[in-house]
C-alpha cells in the first residue's frame, strides 16, 4: 500500500529547505535549527497527507531524511499542536515500510471511528542496519540532536516529553527501545512490534514509561520477547503484552498497526491541542 492507494492523501518532496531558507534569511550555521515557515503553510486535507523531508547536510548520511503523516485539517488552525509517534522499519526496509503496511488509511479510519485522536506520524530512515552510511554519528544522537529538533521546528508538534513516543519493528523495535531507555525525557511511550531485544531491559524499566510490546506466538523471536516482557513487569515496568497468532513478517505487522496507533494515541492522549 503506497501513499496514492485508494486516492488518500498526497506525498510531496519538500527538498533542500535548509538552502531555501538560508537565503531568505541570510547565511546560518549548520547547527541552526531549520525555519519552520515553509512548512507550516502546509494544510493537509480531508484525508490527510504524507510528506516527505530531505534533511540536507545530515550527520546520518544518506538515510538521514524522514517522512511525515499530517492529519487531516493539519495547518487550518494555526494554534494547534499535535504530539508525534516516530515509527522505526526494520532491518533492511526503507522510510516507506509503514506507507506500504497502509499506516494512511488505518489511521484514517481509527481518525473516523474514533479510536485515536490526532497525531503527527514520523516514519524514520535508519537504512539497511541503522548505522548510517559509514560517519560517526549514532543513530541514537542523530534522532535526539537532529531529526527530533527539526520535526519540532519544521511541524506543529507538542515539543515536550508527554507530546512523543517511539516504536519500530523487529531491528526497529529494538531502537525505539533503547532510545527510550537513553533518552528517557525525550519520549512518553515507546513499542516494540516482534522486536529484537534491547540490550538494557533495567535501563528501559527505569524511564517508567508505558511499553508496548507484541509479537507472532510462530515467530522465531517469541520466546526472547515474552522473556523481555516478563522481566520487565519484575523491574516494575508498566508493560504492556500482546501477543498474537502469526509470524515475522508483513502480514502480522499490517494486520496490527491499528493497535498500535491506538497505543501511541491512548499513551500521548492525542486531541491535538490548543
Amino acid at each position: 500500500m503506497g501513499v496514492t492507494q485508494h486516492g488518500q492523501g498526497r506525498r510531496r518532496t519538500i527538498a533542500g529547505l535548509g538552502v531555501i531558507v538560508a537565503v531568505i534569511t541570510g547565511c546560518t550555521g549548520r547547527n541552526d535549527p531549520p525555519s519552520p515557515a515553509l512548512a507550516t503553510t502546509v494544510v493537509a486535507g480531508p484525508h490527510g497527507q504524507a510528506e516527505h523531508v530531505h534533511l540536507t547536510g545530515s550527520s546520518f548520511g544518506a538515510y538521514g531524511d524522514y517522512s511525515i503523516y499530517l492529519p487531516p485539517g493539519y495547518g487550518q488552525d494555526p494554534r494547534l499542536r499535535y504530539p508525534v509517534v516516530y515509527l522505526l522499519h526494520g532491518g533492511s526496509d526503507t522510510v516507506d515500510f509503514f506507507l506500504e503496511l497502509g499506516l494512511q488509511k488505518d489511521i484514517q479510519d481509527a481518525l473516523s471511528s474514533g479510536a485515536v485522536g490526532p497525531m503527527l506520524v514520523v516514519l524514520v530512515d535508519g537504512g539497511p542496519k541503522f548505522d548510517g552510511d559509514g560517519s560517526m554519528t549514532s543513530f541514537d544522537d542523530y534522532l535526539a540532536t537532529e531529526l527530533i529538533p527539526d520535526v519540532d521546528h519544521r511541524w506543529r508538534t507538542l515539543a515536550e516529553q508527554s507530546g512523543r513516543a517511539v516504536g519500530g519493528v523487529s531491528l526497529g523495535g529494538r531502537h525505539a527501545l533503547e532510545f527510550a531507555a537513553g533518552h528517557p525525557s525525550l519520549v512518553a511511550a515507546a513499542g516494540g512490534h516482534s522486536t529484537t531485544v534491547p540490550r538494557s531491559p533495567e535501563a528501559l524499566a527505569a524511564a517508567r514509561i508505558p511499553i508496548y510490546l507484541d509479537v507472532g506466538t510462530s515467530d522465531g523471536l517469541y520466546d526472547d520477547d515474552a522473556a523481555l516482557a516478563r522481566e520487565l513487569a519484575r523491574l516494575g515496568a508498566d508493560v504492556r503484552w500482546h501477543p498474537a497468532p502469526g509470524t515475522h513478517g508483513r502480514p502480522y505487522w499490517s494486520a496490527h498497526l491499528p493497535d498500535y496507533l491506538r497505543f501511541y494515541s491512548d499513551a500521548l492522549g492525542a486531541t491535538g491541542n490548543p
